[in-house]
């Protein structure tokens, strides 16, 4: 075999290894996460549902992390994008603290990080396909921003991917009051939550909610939310619908 022939070879094996390592469509996935403002921080909410398509198969998959100090990340969509970005972000905080000059990347920054990694990588046509929500609090500063994977983002008081911005937030709108506590701000989001579990067939009832404030993350330990079931719409669902089964 000559040369020219066997580095060709060589390249064409490499690229067919990069191509296995990309996310060509998602295979397992969370859904909605939902973040919002209050009084001493930001509180950021997901269920713990791992859908493989759409059969519901894992049921404590944990879709929150603390980033740094003073970040918490939130993220739906592909589990092991989540984990690829998870692995960046762990680079980056370990870069930064290796100047060891008293400073650290506040919510905004790993934010914006975020939003050039995400951009960055749809131009590339190979998207981390996740949408990401960030909030924390530095020098008193809450902050709370989300980026999709295409690259599009923005911050505000209150956001919510997947379904959650469909039917999430609407209520955020009308019941959000920047003034709330905290014990209101997780009312507000599970009634967001149980919104979500009753219309979203990937969500279910297990959900964990974690807060940062100035003091650092806490991660809370998921608990279920009660449901009802008996609702005169859920025992005949097709009754009316034209062209149903």
């Amino acid at each position: 075999m000559n040369s020219s022939f066997s580095s060709a070879a060589k390249k064409g094996s490499e690229c067919v290894k990069i191509d296995s390592e990309r996310t060509l469509y998602p295979y397992v996935t969370g859904t909605s996460v939902i973040g919002v403002k209050y009084k001493d921080g930001v509180v950021i909410a997901a269920d713990m549902g791992g859908s493989y398509g759409s059969t519901l198969r894992y049921k404590s998959v944990e879709r929150m992390k603390p980033i740094g100090k003073h970040s918490l990340l939130g993220a739906s969509g592909e589990i092991s994008d989540f984990q690829e970005i998870l692995r960046y972000l762990d680079e980056l905080i370990l870069y930064d603290n290796m100047w060891d000059d008293g400073n650290s990347l506040g919510p905004k920054q790993v934010h914006n990080y975020l939003n050039r990694v995400m951009y960055n990588r749809r131009n590339k046509f190979n998207p981390l396909w996740n949408a990401l929500v960030l909030g924390g609090v530095k020098n008193g500063q809450k902050y709370l921003g989300t980026v999709n994977m295409i690259g599009v983002h923005y911050e505000d008081n209150h956001v919510a991917t997947g379904f959650g911005n469909h039917l999430a937030r609407p209520i955020l709108r009308n019941e959000w009051h920047e003034d709330m506590n905290f014990e209101e701000a997780v009312k507000l989001i599970e009634k967001c939550m149980l919104n979500l579990i009753y219309r979203d067939r990937s969500a279910i009832n297990k959900i964990q909610v974690a807060k940062i404030t100035e003091e650092g993350a806490t991660m809370g330990q998921p608990y279920s939310l009660k449901t009802f079931w008996g609702f005169s719409a859920f025992k005949n669902p097709t009754e009316g619908a034209v062209g149903s089964w």
